[in-house]
Order: structure tokens, then C-alpha cells, then sequence
């Protein structure tokens, strides 16, 4: 009885410390070509995402905006919070590379 809890337990850890959503959007470069990263931003969006306060440009976080990466994922404590608001406040977190 005791295998099959820590078993279950474990299992529900490693479900909860994945991120559920990633994207990557690269724009003038290939997904194999190395970058380095430049920004790191947060979102803020609420009711599941589906409002916005602002919408956010890449141009004012990157030099280049003919060539550049972006990474859009909802982190471990940005999935916390949109669990602990019951989906009022869903945060995401922005990630550019040149």
C-alpha cells in the first residue's frame, strides 16, 4: 500500500513540474541555428487568457527585428498561479533571443 502512494505521489510531482505550454516562433533564422537569449518578459493575461491588458511588440525587446527568436511558456509558478486565481489571472512568460 505504501509503494503504491509513493508511486502515485511521484507521478503527480513530475505532471505538476512540466510546463504545459510552449512556442517558438523564430523569424529570418532556422529553429537549428544557436542564439542567445536578450529579454525575458512577462504576460499578463486574464479569464484563461482571454483578455489582454497590452499587447506587447517584439521590437522593444530585441536590436534586430528581421532575425530573431521567441519562446512562449507557461512556466511551473505561471501554471501555480492560473490554478490558485481558478483561471482569473493566467500569466505566461516570453523569452527572445537574437
Amino acid at each position: 500500500m505504501k509503494k503504491t502512494i509513493v508511486c502515485a505521489l511521484s507521478i503527480c510531482a513530475m505532471m505538476m513540474l512540466q510546463s504545459c505550454y510552449v512556442q517558438n516562433v523564430s523569424v529570418g533564422m532556422s529553429e537549428s541555428e544557436p542564439a542567445q537569449q536578450v529579454a525575458k518578459v512577462k504576460n499578463h493575461y486574464f479569464i484563461y487568457g482571454l483578455v489582454s491588458p497590452k499587447q506587447d511588440a517584439a521590437k522593444n525587446h530585441v536590436k534586430n527585428d528581421k532575425k530573431f527568436r521567441m519562446k512562449t511558456k507557461t512556466t511551473f509558478w505561471d501554471g501555480f498561479l492560473s490554478g490558485l486565481t481558478w483561471g482569473i489571472y493566467t500569466p505566461t512568460t516570453t523569452y527572445y533571443y537574437e
